[in-house]
């Protein structure tokens, strides 16, 4: 855990409400996809943002991280290309570009909460 998790809500508790909501709002095959890209992209780019010396981005965020979430994200969408009920490649390739730029914005709410819902929305009105 992360020393602010002590006291506020913990990134896996604003993961939880971020996918429940996106599931709520949009079709499965986008909660899918919306869903693995924050879990996926946020786990590489954490370990390559953390462990590897890059220029920052914004705020606490840095290029070889987003770099490191956008290649995941890529992976994922192609393997989710290939499930039954899926959506067309461009969709996915949009959302992924999406994710990681929503991802990079260090917007004021959790990354782990926001980045799935927007991610979802934009996948729906493609």
């Amino acid at each position: 855990m992360r020393r602010h998790e002590f006291s506020r809500l913990s990134g896996a508790s604003y993961l939880l409400l971020g996918c429940l909501i996106t599931s709520l709002l949009c079709r499965k095959p986008i909660v899918v996809a919306a869903c693995a890209y924050i879990i996926v992209g946020d786990t590489f780019a954490s370990i390559v943002g953390q462990n590897v010396k890059s220029p920052k981005l914004f705020r606490k965020k840095t290029l070889l991280g987003s770099i490191a979430f956008l290649l995941s994200t890529l992976g994922v969408a192609v393997v989710v290309y290939f499930l039954p009920d899926t959506l067309p490649l461009t969709t996915l390739i949009v959302g992924a570009v999406a994710a990681t730029v929503i991802e990079a914005l260090s917007l004021p709410l959790d990354d782990n909460f926001v980045v799935p819902i927007l991610t979802g929305l934009i996948m729906t009105f493609l």
